[in-house]
């Protein structure tokens, strides 16, 4: 299992104003999707372990199946890209480097901050 870990810091979520809770669930969303073509892919376990373990406005994205952590890591590991062309190890940090303007953008949108 990997854990992957995008939120606001805020003490108590419970009082978490309705924006930021709306932000938080848009960027756990945004970054399932937008990661999913660098997430190796065989037989599709693996993207849908990403979504079996995230709760949507945790802010805790985790792929939970047994081998993600070696995946992730990707060591001595060649990657099929017939599926997904772009996959890779470290997927999350390939999808930031692209995604996060983006990402962060659309969050202040919703907080209502420019």
């Amino acid at each position: 299992m990997i854990g992957l870990k995008s939120s606001f810091k805020w003490h108590d979520r419970s009082r978490l104003p309705d924006n930021v809770k709306k932000a938080q669930a848009y960027l756990d969303n945004a970054v399932l999707k937008d990661t999913d073509k660098y997430v190796p892919m065989r037989t599709g376990n693996l993207k849908r372990s990403g979504i079996l373990g995230t709760r949507i406005g945790s802010g805790l994205i985790q792929y939970v199946a047994p081998y993600a952590r070696k995946m992730y890591y990707g060591v001595n590991i060649r990657f099929n890209k017939s599926r997904h062309p772009l996959a890779q190890a470290k997927w999350f940090e390939a999808s930031k480097a692209v995604n996060k303007k983006s990402w962060l953008a659309t969050v202040r949108s919703i907080v209502g901050r420019r």
